[in-house]
């Protein structure tokens, strides 16, 4: 599928809860937009997608991967392309129940609007039940299966799920960096079977996740990506990625050494700056650098139990020199 389809389905149809619970048309925000560009210029089919992404706090790239499944639940229960299978994994339940919520949202949208109603409209969803009926074979609390098979369900990643099973084309994992390992099964055993079931160079498996260095599987199959010595691309997504995270900052504010290359490269505004200052001033050191990180090393390092001042480790790592080359030293010699 084209990236006209996806992006203009989800701005054309979807709606979704802000965070006051309004419902509201889903326009991509700038992340989201900036990251589904490059998505669509790696992977111009939008198969074969593997991705680690690792980031800061609601930036929305969950959102639009639920809403790039939803697009292919529909387009496969209609019959325009291939059947789907999609699995949402979540790390704890109250998250899984918001991916199924905002999944049902959407298809919802689409089946409204595929009658020529509105969502916005509290009166066009008296007609939800009769469509829903008319579209879906099963539909319980975290499962959905159309008429002719296509399905999508969202699972809590725990020893009681197996990722083993039927064959999916889509798998999604949310925070993965947090699985929890168990005497009956690790997370590196959950995800790689159920990793298996999806075909090579087919559909989306996507792993995106805050930093958690006490999760070596998600750290090391990031760090690989990143060597390109998988199949899989990785990225990383910095808290000044989000143009709104921003604060005036008073007159006279001078920006501390900690943004000073950031701010000096362009990649932050004073503003910035100041919003992330004033942001994280309120947290301890870890939650700092697991959820506003300014760099990959920031995501992985802090997010476990330090037991050095963050600032401190930081500013002594940043002042520590590349390792002299051989030929170098035998220069110098």
């Amino acid at each position: 599928m084209s990236e006209i389809l996806y992006r203009d389905f989800i701005e054309k149809i979807f709606y979704l809860k802000d965070k006051q619970g309004r419902i509201i048309r889903f326009k991509l925000n700038e992340v989201q937009a900036d990251y589904y560009n490059v998505l669509v210029d790696d992977y111009p089919d939008m198969q074969g997608i593997r991705e680690n992404i690792l980031k800061g706090r609601q930036f929305g790239i969950s959102t639009l991967w639920s809403a790039i499944f939803t697009v292919d639940f529909i387009m496969s229960g209609l019959g325009e392309i291939d059947i789907i299978n999609s699995d949402i994994y979540s790390y704890k339940d109250e998250d899984t129940k918001a991916h199924f919520e905002r999944v049902n949202l959407f298809l919802d949208s689409w089946l409204l609007h595929s009658q020529g109603g509105d969502y916005a409209n509290p009166e066009h969803r008296i007609a939800l039940e009769k469509l829903r009926k008319a579209f879906l074979k099963v539909d319980t609390t975290n499962y959905l299966e159309t008429l002719n098979g296509a399905q999508i369900q969202t699972k809590t990643a725990s020893a009681k799920v197996s990722g083993r099973g039927s064959t999916k084309q889509n798998i999604h994992w949310t925070e993965p960096a947090f699985y929890p390992n168990t005497e009956i099964m690790s997370a590196e055993d959950l995800m790689t079977g159920a990793e298996e079931q999806v075909p090579d160079g087919f559909g989306k498996i996507v792993r995106e996740s805050t930093g958690n260095l006490a999760s070596d599987y998600y750290a090391r199959e990031y760090q690989l990506g990143k060597d390109g010595k998988s199949g899989f691309k990785s990225r990383f997504l910095a808290w000044f990625s989000h143009k709104t995270y921003t604060l005036e900052a008073p007159d006279g504010w001078e920006v501390p050494e900690y943004y000073e290359k950031i701010y000096v490269d362009g990649l932050a505004t004073i503003d910035q700056c100041y919003w992330h200052y004033m942001k994280t001033r309120q947290l301890k050191d870890k939650k700092r650098m697991r959820e506003y990180p300014t760099s990959e090393r920031e995501a992985f390092l802090f997010s476990g139990e330090a037991y050095f001042d963050a600032d401190a480790l930081l500013k002594y790592m940043n002042s520590v020199q590349d390792p002299i080359r051989k030929v170098e030293y035998a220069t110098a010699l």
